[in-house]
């Protein structure tokens, strides 16, 4: 929290994303096959000795995805996905017009069953770890319940389809975090990737005008019930820096390496208004890379963003699939000699 506060904490803190379960088993080392519930995500979080921790709501009680072919599921959204063993991957959305948007049914936030693991969970580790709750931001969403094609043709064809698309998304995530705070949660993510390697995927001018404010909203609501918002953004969008900024952000990650982001640049911009999460490069370094060059990396971040505070170690990516345990174990755990103020050692 003092981090988070831009204060010089006694020690670095550690962060990351977990989002897979076959990553999830190899760090708690459970057999292919086994069911990840929050508890044993929990429990991988804690093996990698993670400061701050995510959580997240369950299904409502006996939900189940719609089963629509052979590892073809549809979600509560209405959104296709394929089902290959842990990974779920990305197929289509349903609301291609608005008539689908008329005809459709929200979810409802409040479905019970949807806290019974964060409540436990918070019982157990809410005075110990800093505990966050992540919702969807409003350009991930949205394309996802179009398909990403419709979704820009629309800004163009039909910007009020996008606007009252966006409108009911948000406020379907602004419920749920504020369900999250209500429980216990003192800081929300809000996550939202707006652009890739290349840079942000929409023009500037287009996320001012229909993204970025629902953005904002989402802020000042999280931020009137107490919470601190991070923005979790994928891609290089270092154009887009100074308006993410000027939203209310409290912290961003992951400040991808591999797309461009300079972590260095971040710090000197915006390291007096925003904690800066990540950096060390997660595609390639951890998992291919010598130790030495993990280690060399890890100073490096340290150096550039620790000294005066406001920064959070983690890759710039997420511990994924293609990262072996024993790599992860030896991100954090030789992070460890430099998070206590020593970091300024070459």
């Amino acid at each position: 929290m003092a981090a988070l506060s831009l204060e010089e904490p006694d020690m670095v803190p550690f962060f990351d994303f977990l989002y897979n379960h076959a990553s999830i088993r190899n760090i708690i080392n459970e057999p292919t096959g086994t069911r990840i519930t929050p508890e044993k995500f929990m429990k991988a979080q804690l093996a990698l000795d993670f400061d701050l921790v995510c959580l997240f709501l369950d299904s409502p009680k006996g939900y189940a995805p719609r089963k629509v072919g052979p590892n073809l599921i549809v979600d509560e959204w209405g959104v296709k996905s394929k089902t290959d063993g842990d990974q779920s991957w990305y197929l289509d959305g349903t609301i291609k017009s608005k008539d689908h948007l008329k005809a459709l049914q929200p979810p409802d936030p409040y479905a019970p069953g949807r806290t019974r693991s964060l409540e436990k969970i918070l019982k157990k580790w809410g005075d110990k770890k800093a505990c966050s709750f992540a919702v969807s931001g409003p350009f991930t969403k949205g394309w996802g319940m179009t398909g990403f094609v419709p979704f820009v043709k629309a800004l163009y064809t039909d910007p009020s389809f996008v606007r009252q698309l966006v409108e009911t998304t948000t406020k379907f995530e602004i419920e749920m975090g504020k369900i999250a705070i209500d429980a216990g949660v003192k800081i929300l993510w809000i996550t939202d990737d707006l652009g890739d390697v290349h840079g942000p995927m929409l023009s500037q001018k287009a996320f001012g005008e229909y993204i970025f404010p629902s953005i904002k909203t989402m802020i000042q609501e999280f931020k009137n019930r107490g919470a601190l918002v991070l923005l979790h953004c994928d891609g290089n969008v270092m154009p887009l820096m100074d308006d993410l900024v000027n939203l209310g952000i409290d912290a961003f990650h992951p400040t991808e390496r591999k797309t461009g982001m300079k972590l260095e640049e971040m710090k000197q911009r915006y390291g007096d208004r925003i904690a800066l999460i990540g950096n060390v490069e997660a595609s390639v370094l951890i998992p291919f890379g010598s130790l030495e060059e993990i280690d060399r990396q890890t100073r490096e971040c340290f150096n550039t963003a620790a000294p005066g505070g406001g920064y959070i170690f983690a890759s710039d990516h997420s511990i994924h699939p293609g990262v072996p345990a024993e790599r992860a174990r030896f991100l954090f755990e030789n992070a460890k000699k430099y998070r206590k103020h020593n970091y300024l050692s070459r």
